[in-house]
């Protein structure tokens, strides 16, 4: 079985975009995974983080976080994004469940 790390780039069989694992690598151990979709024509928004790793391009939509078990589905890693994206994708899904005292 196909243990994906952080930031690994995925077509995954059944979705038609490709996905960035956002969950940390002790987590994918479990051959379960968070991703966010990868799309091209989305609104600027700033939840939407722009990614150009080679053969995928366009914008992480961060707000989009979706839970995966790679033991029921396959996926085949594209490629891995960068260090600085990676920090980047995952301050903004972080941000979502940042406390906000009112």
């Amino acid at each position: 079985m196909y243990v994906a790390e952080q930031g690994d780039l995925l077509k995954i069989n059944g979705v038609a975009d490709p996905a960035i694992v956002v969950s940390n690598n002790p987590f994918n151990r479990l051959g379960k995974v968070m991703v966010c979709p990868i799309r091209k024509d989305v609104q600027e928004n700033p939840l939407h983080i722009e990614i150009n790793a080679g053969q995928v391009e366009g914008y992480v939509l961060c707000e989009q976080v979706k839970y995966i078990d790679l033991s029921s589905r396959s996926a085949t890693k594209i490629s891995s994004a960068n260090y600085f994206d990676i920090l980047n994708i995952s301050d903004a899904v972080m941000g979502i469940f940042d406390y906000q005292d009112m």
